[in-house]
């Protein structure tokens, strides 16, 4: 089993009662680490890339999502274990319809990190706009109601959210046919120690009253108790990148402090692939992070 359609992931997480991870690359290396701790737990898994970072105004270099499609794409092809492709939190409408037409299995449309909130009707019409198009495509959209807080890890300051509303989710649901939406009941974009908490009220109430797959994203924000309980309750998916970003730092910072790198040969340190190389650490670091984490989902062995 390699690719399969985020439709068919969800059906069985709901099914099986537990959350699929998607695990948030940013090269080609974590990208293929993610795969690979899926593969060790036997557990499916949904990679892709944050449409908001690489299409970054202020990025140094522009990057083509079709590129990244066509790597997701083919890492996705030669795995063991189910997986799926996702644009994730794009404010570039645009580049979400791209990504659908580009052979995405989900897209999302999100302007988390806007500086000025996009009004709930003009937020409803553009999803409208984005699911007519991409399930057109054949492609999934996943939509959000309710703002996540959003920490700040080098100021130490969080601007807060608002916690989802279940009527007008159910409204917004129901108004712009989106396949999946994500959630906001205490969890946190960007913050790392794993101890927000959860309003499992709010989530039950939700659960009940939502008819399509429920998301948490700011999985790093997370306890692992949280995950697995939050799974069973029927939450589908769950979403990580901060975590996996910050793992593969402490490897970096733990390695220089340990070598000489100026006496080592540059070649063993990057690109040879043995126990010296940092790219080989790194996603070392991604894997144990990764097979972790999907435990905690209650998703080791729910591969099919």
């Amino acid at each position: 089993m390699s690719r399969v359609s985020l439709k068919t992931l969800m059906e069985h997480a709901l099914e099986q009662k537990y959350a699929v991870g998607y695990f948030e690359s940013w090269n080609l290396e974590s990208a293929i680490a993610v795969v690979r701790a899926a593969e060790n737990v036997k557990s499916p898994v949904i990679i892709g890339v944050c449409g908001t970072y690489i299409g970054e105004p202020m990025r140094k270099y522009k990057e083509s999502l079709t590129v990244y499609q066509a790597m997701l794409s083919q890492i996705a092809k030669e795995a063991k274990v189910p997986v799926a492709l996702l644009l994730n939190e794009s404010d570039d409408e645009e580049m979400v319809i791209q990504a659908a037409e580009n052979g995405f299995d989900m897209v999302m449309y999100a302007p988390v990190f806007a500086t000025e909130e996009v009004p709930f009707d003009e937020l409803t019409k553009i999803q409208k706009r984005i699911v007519e198009k991409a399930h057109k495509n054949g492609t999934a959209v996943e939509g959000e109601v309710g703002e996540l807080p959003l920490y700040n890890s080098a100021t130490g300051k969080l601007h807060e959210g608002e916690d989802t509303d279940p009527e007008l989710c159910a409204e917004f649901v129901k108004e712009t046919g989106i396949d999946t939406v994500a959630v906001s009941v205490g969890n946190c974009h960007l913050k790392e120690d794993g101890m927000v908490t959860i309003n499992y009220d709010a989530l039950k109430i939700l659960a009940e009253r939502i008819d399509i797959p429920l998301v948490l994203h700011g999985g790093t924000s997370i306890a692992r108790e949280d995950l697995g309980k939050a799974a069973a309750m029927g939450v589908a998916k769950v979403n990580f990148g901060t975590g996996m970003k910050r793992a593969v730092l402490n490897t970096v910072k733990k390695y220089l402090a340990e070598h000489e790198i100026d006496q080592m040969d540059p070649n063993d340190v990057l690109g040879r692939g043995g126990e010296k190389d940092l790219l080989v650490l790194e996603q070392e670091a991604v894997i144990s992070y990764v097979e972790e984490t999907i435990r905690a989902m209650n998703g080791e062995n729910k591969a099919f």
